[in-house]
């Protein structure tokens, strides 16, 4: 009976809707999380070693549930790159950034990834030429220009070099994103990937913080704090998890509207969370933002058409 329901044409079609604003809810919320727990005197370093290893710690539990084996180690090198690249770099940057300037516009400059993809893509000949991708740059540079505004940055009491900084987020996952598309080794499954991507990461801040930050002891902290971060590492995991059945039953393109449904999240979150109210040009540069990644998306749908083979 269960099995027929979930057959139903309106079940096959809501689920992954649901799904993605799930994850819109989910990584939406990381920055208003983030700025919480660092305003109370956590350490940026500390607090992503903790949600690293809490994530890699609860994907290596879904790995054994799912029977599934942990990635092989032959890969280590690619795994640590994707791991510093895509993990623990632009989400490290992000907690810093994220102190200085408010939430939801942190969400916003998440959300140029995409174009940074691009960008790098055509740097090392992986993604094509095409007229609208060109015109989805030109908005992006418009969008950031407005948020760059005197009167943008005097509103939003954020100070320019930490918008900078918070843009280098989108730039290290962009780098990641292009770098697994250049070097990932055939075989890989995408979830293994992830879940060694994470593992490298949490690794990686390991020794980060024994040299470089004071030890934060999770189970010392005030309760709230630590649930928060509990909170923040075991949906990280399961965000990964949804974001790549997400991919598996409805295509990367679908996927890819997440980042849509993440900026409103985030902003509205900020809103909530912190009173933060974004001022006109800011609204105007995520609409611009929208477009520019709208187009982009457009490009790669007709370009991935284009060269696929008559039926």
């Amino acid at each position: 009976m269960y099995a027929r329901l979930l057959q139903h044409p309106w079940i096959v079609r809501t689920i992954p809707v649901c799904i993605l604003l799930l994850l819109g809810l989910l990584w939406g919320g990381v920055p208003s999380i983030a700025k919480y727990v660092i305003a109370t005197g956590v350490h940026p370093l500390s607090y992503s070693f903790w949600i690293l290893s809490i994530a890699a710690s609860v994907l290596i539990i879904i790995t054994f549930v799912s029977g599934r084996r942990l990635p092989p180690r032959r890969h280590i090198f690619f795994y640590v790159v994707c791991g510093v690249s895509g993990s623990a770099l632009p989400t490290t940057i992000m907690y810093y950034a994220v102190s200085w300037i408010p939430a939801g516009l942190m969400a916003i400059l998440i959300a140029v990834a995409p174009i940074f993809t691009y960008l790098s893509g055509m740097v090392v000949k992986v993604e094509k030429y095409h007229p609208l991708k060109t015109l989805g740059i030109l908005l992006a540079f418009i969008g950031m220009l407005l948020i760059l505004m005197p009167d943008s940055v005097a509103q939003m009491k954020a100070p320019v070099w930490a918008i900078l900084l918070g843009l280098l987020t989108p730039a290290f996952y962009a780098v990641n994103i292009v770098y697994a598309a250049l070097r990932r080794p055939p075989s890989l499954h995408t979830l293994d990937l992830s879940v060694a991507m994470i593992i490298a990461a949490a690794t990686t801040m390991l020794f980060v913080n024994i040299f470089f930050a004071p030890f934060f002891e999770l189970w010392n902290a005030e309760p709230l704090i630590a649930l928060l971060i509990l909170y923040h590492g075991v949906l990280t995991a399961i965000a990964f998890s949804l974001f790549y059945y997400l991919i598996k039953i409805s295509g990367a393109l679908f996927s890819s509207q997440v980042s849509y449904s993440a900026t409103i999240f985030g902003i509205l979150i900020g809103a909530y969370a912190h009173g933060e109210v974004l001022p006109l040009f800011v609204w105007l540069a995520t609409a611009a933002m929208f477009a520019a990644i709208r187009f982009i998306q457009k490009a790669r749908q007709l370009t991935e058409e284009s060269q696929a083979p008559n039926q």
